[in-house]
């Protein structure tokens, strides 16, 4: 469990100036060898076959075209090196959830930190329809589909996030790459925007001989850390509140036996032996399993068939005083749904063997942070939020269409949530419906102990009572009148003000035009004869005055029916005005009997002690008075107390 804590310690948040770049290789294989043993504690899916005896469910690579048609697989990746498999019992029971919310089988785990800033969340599953170079493909330009596009917030998005620019790109030798990308989300909603500033570590030879199936050749995979950092060009902005996330995700190909003309393990062994012997092969090299089996055991594409096991480790902080129970209750199900949503757009064989959108990415990239001709750099459009190689968590997510719904839109939930929860009832009326998360049963030994800080900064919204408003002859509009335009959306009787004022501004409208039809049609009788000019004449007027009376009637109409409203309004403001002096009486009745039954009972108190002092003083008289001289000494005090209390008169 320590050896755990320590390596999730590995991702916390640093600045730039702590990154290597002279040694930044070693940098770089420190963390990976932190994000190999996160990802191999994560226990793995129930049940199952062993990859040794399993088959590939397809006769070709890449049969999916989407979500819908990617499947779980039965095949396990090997057990890990056994002080890996040991820290698997630290993860706990794996939340429960219909098959209808989790088609594709995904295991999600909850454990509480050790430094007090929020739990962790993991997920593993495996899947089939999709091969392992066209989801690492996936992964690779899914970030730079995002540069790539111009527009809002999340414009490219695939999982909900847009990438306002990138900041550092720097080559760690052969084991990866190092970047610094700043990224940005609007929430729905009157929230503030979010900002991100990710340090992203990708690398395609991150695990050891550990993770190997047979303890020697290790599968091909693809490893992404995300570590919040603070970099010198990427200073706080001005209307964004700053969030991080934290996350390890990991790709690896699950090797199978797929042939009957496979030769054995053990003589390709041998052979792989020897060549690795004569060719020499540094410690950690990735190499294809079908490759370390030999083109005599696979066909060429035999590769591609093998199964992908996915796996990611994260927890996240949106910023701006979310409650961490709010963003924590919404996260197995987003992270659910994020798997969904990326292969709806990894099996989209077009945008993602594109060499145009990476093209498209480095050249936009290049514009946005080529000066101008006064020397400033142009500043990035915003984007959407959360990492998407490792989506940021959030919270409330609903039971329907989990493959619609990514990780950030559970925290754009979560926060829609927070305002129906803190926020008066008439602002969250604007907000849209937040449906209810599925039931999920956890284990409650890994819930956090602690939270964020509590939302307590309420939203308020303007108020105005009936009584204030002026009555005129003419019914108010929205723009003449402002005051019944803040009134509007916030009590009942104002909703029906504002319909009443959008009835009149129709019929006025319709006046409008009947009046212009009017005039034309009387522009158009001097090309006629004075008969039949005079009788047209006629029946325009009649048109005219039938119609003005009509619209007279219905304005009157309207405007009886406005001060109705306005009476209903004002009594029930006195009737809520009585409500509140009624309970105020009361309150202050109820103090004064409490105060009145204090009183008593100090009076009660007072008699019981006096009557113990009388007594006291009656017996010490008794017992002075048999004293000799007693008698002159109680005469004597006595005349002490008279003349005190005169001189107190």
């Amino acid at each position: 469990m320590t050896e755990l804590h320590g390596a999730l310690d590995k991702l916390a948040p640093l600045t730039f100036s702590e990154v290597p770049t002279t040694d930044l290789e070693t940098f770089l294989r420190g963390l990976l060898s932190a994000g190999e043993l996160i990802c191999n504690s994560v226990p793995p899916p129930p049940g199952g076959d062993d990859f040794h005896s399993s088959r590939p469910a397809h006769a070709e690579p890449d049969t999916a075209s989407s979500a819908k048609d990617v499947a779980a697989s039965a095949a396990r990746f090997p057990e890990t090196h056994p002080s890996h498999a040991d820290l698997q019992k630290s993860w706990g029971k794996p939340y429960k959830f219909s098959a209808k919310d989790n088609p594709l089988d995904v295991q999600v785990y909850k454990m509480a930190a050790h430094d007090r800033h929020g739990a962790w969340f993991a997920r593993r599953s495996v899947h089939e329809g999709i091969s392992f170079t066209k989801m690492k493909r996936a992964m690779q330009t899914e970030f730079v589909k995002s540069l790539a596009t111009e527009g809002g917030p999340g414009a490219g998005a695939v999982r909900g996030i847009g990438v306002d620019r990138r900041i550092e790109k720097l080559q760690a030798g052969k084991t990866g790459q190092v970047e610094v990308y700043q990224l940005s989300a609007q929430f729905p909603g009157p929230t503030t925007p979010r900002e991100f500033v990710t340090l992203l570590m990708t690398s395609e030879d991150a695990l050891t001989t550990r993770s190997a199936p047979d303890g020697q050749h290790i599968p091909r995979h693809y490893m992404i850390m995300s570590r919040p950092v603070k970099h010198p060009e990427a200073g706080e902005r001005s209307g964004y509140i700053l969030g991080k996330y934290e996350s390890v995700e990991l790709i690896r190909e699950v090797p199978l036996h797929t042939s009957t003309r496979s030769a054995s393990t053990s003589n390709l062994l041998q052979h792989n032996e020897a060549h690795d012997h004569a060719t020499g092969r540094d410690r950690g090299s990735t190499i294809s399993y079908a490759e370390s089996r030999g083109k005599q055991a696979k066909g060429i594409d035999a590769a591609d068939l093998n199964p992908v096991e996915w796996i990611m480790v994260t927890r996240s902080d949106p910023g701006g005083g979310i409650p961490r129970f709010m963003v924590e209750r919404g996260t197995p199900s987003s992270i659910i749904a994020d798997v969904g949503k990326f292969f709806d757009w990894a099996c989209s064989s077009d945008e993602v063997s594109n060499a145009d959108t990476v093209e498209a990415g480095e050249a936009l990239e290049r514009q946005r942070s080529a000066p101008t001709a006064n020397g400033d750099v142009t500043a990035p459009a915003p984007a959407a939020e959360s990492a998407i190689h490792a989506p940021s968590q959030v919270i409330n997510a609903p039971p329907g269409d989990t493959n619609q719904e990514g990780y950030l839109d559970g925290a754009k939930r979560v926060i829609g949530a927070g305002i129906d929860a803190y926020a008066p009832t008439q602002v969250a009326e604007w907000l849209r419906p937040v449906s209810p998360r599925p039931d999920v049963v956890e284990d409650d030994d890994s819930s956090s102990d602690s939270s964020y800080e509590s939302a307590d900064d309420y939203l308020t919204a303007g108020h105005m009572s009936a009584e204030s408003l002026p009555i005129t002859e003419s019914l108010p509009s929205a723009q003449s009148s402002p005051e019944l335009g803040k009134l509007t959306g916030i009590q009942e009787h104002d909703k029906e003000l504002k319909k009443l004022d959008e009835h009149k501004q129709k019929l006025d409208q319709k006046m409008d035009k009947t009046r212009e039809a009017d005039i034309r049609k009387l522009a158009a009788l001097h090309a006629t004869s004075a008969t039949d000019q005079e009788k047209a004449k006629q029946k325009v007027e009649r048109d005219m005055k039938k119609n003005e009376e009509k619209h007279k009637r219905e304005v009157e109409k309207l405007e009886a029916k406005r001060l109705k409203e306005l009476e209903k309004a004002q009594k029930k403001r006195q009737k809520q005005l009585d409500r509140d002096t009624v309970s105020r009486v009361t309150r202050e009745r109820d103090d004064f009997r409490r105060r009145i039954e204090m009183i008593q009972r100090e009076n009660e108190l007072l008699r019981e002690q006096i009557g113990d002092v009388q007594k006291e003083n009656t017996a010490l008289i008794n017992k002075l008075s048999k004293l000799a001289g007693g008698d002159l000494a109680l005469q004597t005090i006595r005349d002490e107390i008279s003349s005190s209390r005169k001189r107190a008169t």
